[in-house]
């Protein structure tokens, strides 16, 4: 599957998105303007005034309606995995993948997410920057709840090809499914963060090579798939 930048096409649908009250529709568009920035030059180097800049409201604004720059970041991370939930709806809702088994199904979700980090770096290193902000600030859980959330529904679509991969006997019986998917989903995760801030040793030779994504995604197919 081919991808179109984070910043443009998953920002534009989000824009596209926009409804509500007047002040409900400038928030969201602040947010994806931070969004922009944020993936643009980094977490760390975008200042409330330049965001302000971009979104094309006054600074005092921003700040009556966000406080701080934090609290942009978290809606900021909201939207982004809100838009990747979409994409992913999209293929889960076609024809195509309906037709699947089980196991069919999980690998094909398996190979979106690996996809997905690999074609968007950006995002990745956007996710890793964020989470150290979030620690260090000692965001509580209640802040993160709306984000936690989007993070979460992808459990739900893999759970239920699961369910069927057991049903259609395409797929081993898994003690504890969410550990499983967790370990997976966070090694994921973890790899594409390592892999976006690039290489460290000669070893590491990531350059633009998605192969150990890859690799960890056949890794976890290989062991569900019966």
């Amino acid at each position: 599957m081919e991808y179109a930048g984070l910043d443009t096409s998953l920002l534009k649908r989000g824009m596209r998105d926009l409804s509500g009250s007047a002040e409900e529709s400038r928030d969201a568009h602040i947010v994806a303007c931070a969004a922009a920035l944020f993936l643009k030059d980094g977490l760390g180097e975008v200042r409330m005034t330049d965001i302000a800049d971009a979104s094309g409201v006054g600074v005092a604004t921003l700040y009556r309606r966000f406080s701080t720059k934090t609290n942009l970041a978290i809606a900021a991370a909201t939207l982004l995995w809100q838009r990747f939930n979409d994409r992913i709806m999209d293929i889960v809702e076609s024809d195509r993948f309906l037709a699947m088994s089980g196991a069919d199904r999980l690998e094909c979700l398996l190979r979106e997410y690996a996809a997905h980090y690999a074609a968007n770096r950006e995002f990745v290193r956007f996710l890793d920057d964020f989470d150290h902000l979030m620690l260090a600030e000692h965001v509580g859980l209640e802040a993160l709840a709306d984000y936690g959330r989007e993070v979460d529904s992808f459990y739900l679509i893999f759970v239920d090809a699961y369910q069927l991969g057991v049903s259609d006997g395409t797929v081993r019986q898994i003690d504890d499914f969410r550990t499983f998917y967790r370990t997976v989903a966070h090694a994921l995760t973890g790899l594409a963060e390592k892999i976006s801030r690039g290489d460290v040793i000669p070893s590491d030779r990531f350059e633009e090579d998605p192969s150990e994504l890859v690799c960890l995604v056949d890794m976890a197919v290989r062991f569900i798939r019966i």
